[in-house]
């Protein structure tokens, strides 16, 4: 269900670089890197392993069409692929989500 509060529930859809019917793709805030991307579930699931196995595999479907993404307009030489589950992980938005952070 979609939470008033979290910013992850309510993204602008021209801030959209890629979707399908369960998660989207947005460029980071606070990038790490050139291409450094953000991938989430439209549903508000505070934990990466509480989401569906639908949500999951929706997430890692665009993983891969996102590093096709990036391989064309970044070129970089290798990625890292991250989930930060809770706060003592680093988790700052408390809606699941995946990074995607090309490296050169």
């Amino acid at each position: 269900m979609k939470q008033p509060d979290c910013i992850f529930c309510n993204i602008d859809e021209s801030n959209i670089i890629l979707k399908n019917n369960l998660a989207f793709v947005i460029k980071d805030k606070y990038p790490h890197s050139k291409g450094h991307v953000l991938i989430i579930p439209y549903e508000h699931t505070e934990n990466y392993f509480d989401l569906s196995k639908e949500e999951q595999n929706a997430i890692t479907d665009l993983l891969n069409e996102t590093k096709k993404y990036c391989d064309k307009n970044f070129k970089p030489s290798g990625y890292n692929v991250s989930v930060n589950a809770g706060k003592s992980a680093g988790q700052v938005v408390m809606h699941a989500h995946m990074h995607l952070i090309p490296r050169y």
